[in-house]
């Protein structure tokens, strides 16, 4: 199989992985604090610890996601490649 293939099947699965992953972090955060999350810099309604602790969370989970998309997209390309032979 084309490497080039093969680097857009992973990154594919790591721009999803790391949509929905967005979407979930928010989602909970929202569910938990009964707040959107705090993105917005100019934002000064959230306060300084709630910023830092979703973007603590924030980079946990999007490493979890990089590292999990990753090995997800290499087992998704052995598998493919090993149906071409």
């Amino acid at each position: 199989m084309n490497t080039l293939v093969e680097k857009l099947i992973a990154t594919g699965i790591t721009i999803g992985g790391g949509i929905i992953g967005t979407k979930v972090v928010e989602f909970v955060w929202k569910r938990i604090t009964g707040h959107d999350a705090p993105k917005d810099l100019d934002d000064t309604e959230a306060n300084m610890w709630s910023a830092i602790t979703f973007a603590t969370i924030s980079a946990g989970i999007s490493a979890i996601i990089r590292v999990s998309s990753k090995r997800g997209a290499n087992s998704a390309v052995k598998a493919i490649q090993s149906r071409s032979r």
